[in-house]
């Protein structure tokens, strides 16, 4: 008898299930996002990072929307916290991935929502207001990219490159302290070695990695709720994802600070040695 552990998944029933109620709070949540725009007043939270009232907002209405169809799940939240359950089915919430180019009506910016169960993300989803589109994908039911009021598509990612012709994606190089932290000195060293690098932003780069328009994004400063919906969303697509040090386990993820996604295992692999050092630049 085996002794692999199934990862848990979702039925197709319960896929177009769980994907209808979360479109449905996904409009809910983009009423106020959208409609907040042009009067964003920004705060700042006790960890230096931009809050609005519309990121507030938001994610109380997508739990609210949640929880009345599982009145039993747990809820993670950027805003208001909650549990990451190792057991059971838990609920990660960022409504607004990008607040600092939503505070300044860039359009790259996103709501992130995922499903983990006994702490593996099983149902991930990278939705772009502005853009009025939606990448999503549930373990064992592929990636799917749909666009507002057009049927849905699956999507994968771009054929194998070597790192030197690797078009990147990166959210950001920005304060001073951005090189003191771990994960800043080994992403700068990554940006030298690779063929193009692309400042996209937040969780629009990684919806990009899905459909084959880049080939790797990184970022290595993130939380759970930046991580779980990307993972089934990477994967499906026929990406990898890991994070700097090479973890690429599903349940040990969601707990790491930084993600490398790419197109293939070979340029993960590469990204990381980059990052540590351990490739060549070239001159």
């Amino acid at each position: 008898m085996s002794s692999r552990v199934t990862a848990p998944r979702l039925s197709p029933r319960e896929f177009r299930a769980t994907m209808s109620v979360l479109f449905a709070a996904l409009r809910e949540s983009d009423a106020i996002i959208l409609q907040g725009r042009p009067l964003v007043g920004v705060g700042v939270k006790p960890d230096g990072s931009e809050v609005t009232l519309a990121d507030k907002a938001a994610e109380r209405m997508l739990r609210a929307c949640l929880s009345t169809a599982w009145p039993r799940d747990e809820f993670y939240g950027e805003e208001y916290g909650g549990t990451l359950l190792e057991r059971g089915r838990c609920w990660l919430v960022d409504p607004i991935d990008g607040t600092a180019s939503y505070a300044i009506g860039m359009p790259m910016f996103g709501s992130l929502v995922s499903l983990i169960v006994d702490g593996v993300p099983v149902l991930g989803c990278i939705h772009l207001p502005s853009l009025g589109e939606t990448t999503y994908a549930a373990i064992g039911h592929g990636c799917w990219l749909q666009h507002a009021g057009g049927a849905p598509r699956r999507i994968r990612v771009a054929a194998p490159r070597p790192m030197s012709q690797a078009k990147v994606g990166m959210t950001m190089v920005k304060e001073k302290g951005w090189y003191e932290r771990p994960g800043g000195v080994e992403v700068l060293r990554l940006a030298q070695a690779v063929g193009r690098l692309r400042m996209v932003g937040d969780c629009v780069q990684y919806a990009l990695v899905c459909r084959g328009v880049l080939d790797a994004a990184v970022d290595p400063f993130m939380k759970p709720w930046d991580i779980a919906a990307l993972v089934p969303c990477v994967t499906e697509a026929g990406g990898v994802i890991g994070d700097l040090h090479g973890e690429v386990e599903a349940k040990r993820l969601v707990r790491c600070n930084s993600i490398v996604a790419a197109s293939c295992g070979r340029l993960r692999s590469d990204l990381v040695r980059a990052a540590r050092g351990k490739v060549r630049v070239r001159s």
